[in-house]
């Protein structure tokens, strides 16, 4: 790999192995808002709802375009049930 977006790939594992050895979170973002999935068209009508599934390690979070709010964003965040509770809990507050 010369360069781009892959540029030092080879070695990212190995960062973020060193990373977690430090003792550091890491996030990891997926998805992008620039995708529009809700524009795919698999010839079975507009989509109602997508799934991003690689969201199953806690710590991810997944962005896509809204499908019912222009400019809206749609975030999926993968956490341990715990912590969801908590989370739920905290955004009801709001």
């Amino acid at each position: 790999m010369d360069g781009g977006a892959f540029k030092g790939a080879e070695e990212w594992m190995q960062i973020r192995k060193q990373m977690m050895d430090l003792g550091h979170e890491l996030m990891i973002v997926g998805g992008s808002p620039k995708f529009g999935v809700y524009r795919t068209d698999f010839g079975w009508g507009k989509l109602k709802k997508t799934e991003a599934v690689h969201v199953d390690t806690p710590g991810v979070i997944s962005l896509a375009k809204s499908k019912d709010e222009e400019g809206g964003i749609e975030v999926s965040l993968a956490l341990p049930r715990v912590q969801t509770n908590n989370f739920n809990v905290i955004l009801k507050q709001y």
